[in-house]
């Protein structure tokens, strides 16, 4: 394992000056980010909304990003991905200082809207980006470099975040947990959102053939293996909708079950960045030793027991500890299964599989903050079945991925070591493999029937 850390270290190091840019601007992203997903709940809360419209603002977003995703994937093939990643994250800029000077429902409504279109440039463009701006060798160490780095800032943001509240309430004569102070908070998020863009203009737009772009709206069209793509993005909606009714309302649960301060909160939040970024940088290690679907199921299927503790153990070190646990699980597959799915697909087609995959996402993303709203506000459901709810669909997402992806994960690893002593590409090794189980007796057909259920 820690072979494989060192390995991945040297990777680091020998990134494109593109890809080093766009991690600087997802740095500071990662920053705003993790002090806004700590503060906007509190700040819709201390206005007074019920649960309900708190769930409608956060599916408000993943709903316009849902059918903007593809849309989206074609524009950004046309006016380049630098373009794209400079109005996507000015679109959240503008969006947050909206948020901050709303003051009526439709208001806030426009913001989350303006910030669901940014959102959906934003999810289309980064994938395919970070595909074009490295080797094949130094993808997985960039995807997880971009998932890992990112949530180890959010420790600061996440830390900085819990105080600021105090900070500002302070100084401007008001409540520490008024709409003011979270408002100025959020204030904070819209200029980091601005600052980002500045690294974005180092980047060198790379020039990319007329053939590779997409042709059609309707984005199967687009793909060469429909199949392929349905199977990336069945598992997703599973995860997304897991995610999606619990994640975005941490903060109010632990608010709400344990009596805690907002710097406690924040401080929480902040630890679980710095254990999160650790693990996901690990991500390669596992994945060079066990595979990525492989590595990416086992995570996910051990973090569930850990989400259930957090649930349902009224102790706050335990669900602190639990909390951590899971989050650095999870998200250690995040890059495991982004970089695996970018790889299955062509050039022409990585925008389109990218929104596909944003769709997907935005899928469980608009349903399940709407219903978890509802369920939050009946006393008689509550945060606990939710819990529930989340481990069954993480549950049946891994299962799914090992059934579509674990032999496909384990011909392409195999071809990578004959590729090195001398195999040239998959299909050769594909084409090899064929001919050997066609001449073979039937003692070894009977074999390899055996090791694929196995492996599958």
């Amino acid at each position: 394992m820690f072979g494989g850390i060192s390995r991945y270290l040297r990777r680091l190091g020998q990134f494109s000056p593109n890809a080093r840019f766009y991690l600087l601007s997802e740095l500071i992203i990662g920053l705003s980010f993790s002090i806004y997903m700590l503060i906007f709940n509190l700040h819709v809360d201390s206005l007074g909304y019920p649960r309900s419209f708190l769930g409608q603002l956060q599916a408000l977003p993943n709903l316009i990003a849902l059918f903007a995703a593809v849309p989206a994937g074609v524009m950004v093939d046309y006016i380049g991905r630098k373009r794209a990643l400079l109005l996507a994250n000015f679109g959240r800029a503008l969006a947050t200082v909206g948020i901050v000077l709303a003051t009526d429902p439709n208001w806030l409504r426009l913001s989350m809207v303006t910030f669901g279109v940014s959102m959906s440039l934003w999810a289309v463009t980064a994938a395919p980006f970070m595909m074009e701006n490295s080797r094949e060798e130094e993808r997985t160490s960039l995807f997880s470099a971009h998932f890992g780095l990112t949530t180890l800032v959010g420790f600061f943001g996440t830390l900085v975040g819990g105080y600021l509240p105090t900070f500002f309430g302070l100084r401007l004569g008001v409540s520490v947990e008024s709409s003011v102070a979270y408002g100025a908070t959020l204030a904070v998020t819209a200029a980091l959102w601005a600052l980002s863009l500045v690294p974005l203009f180092m980047i060198k737009e790379q020039p990319r053939p007329e053939s590779d772009r997409v042709r059609s709206l309707w984005p199967w069209r687009n793909l060469s293996n429909p199949r392929m793509a349905l199977h990336i993005f069945i598992p997703n909606i599973a995860i997304s909708m897991g995610a999606a009714i619990l994640i975005p309302y941490m903060n109010l649960f632990f608010k709400e079950t344990f009596p805690i301060t907002d710097r406690v909160l924040g401080t929480l939040f902040a630890v679980s960045s710095v254990v999160t970024g650790v693990a996901t940088l690990a991500a390669p290690a596992l994945a060079d030793r066990w595979g990525r679907i492989r590595a990416l199921v086992i995570t996910q299927m051990l973090s569930i027991p850990f989400l259930l503790a957090i649930g349902f153990v009224p102790v706050l070190s335990v669900a602190a500890f639990a909390f951590w646990v899971r989050a650095a699980l999870m998200m250690m597959a995040g890059p495991l299964y982004d970089s695996f799915a970018m790889e299955q697909v062509t050039a022409r087609e990585r925008a389109t599989i990218s929104g596909l995959m944003g769709m997907s996402w935005n899928l469980g993303w608009t349903v399940g903050p709407f219903l978890s709203g509802y369920m939050q506000e009946n006393p008689n459901i509550g945060f606990k079945p939710i819990f529930v709810i989340t481990s069954v669909l993480y549950l049946v997402a891994a299962i799914l991925v090992r059934t579509f992806f674990q032999k496909l994960d384990n011909e392409q690893r195999r071809a990578a070591v004959l590729k090195k002593m001398g195999v040239i590409d998959l299909t050769a090794v594909r084409a090899a493999n064929a001919s050997a189980v066609q001449s073979s007796a039937g003692r070894l057909a009977g074999s390899q029937r055996k090791a694929g259920v196995g492996d599958g």
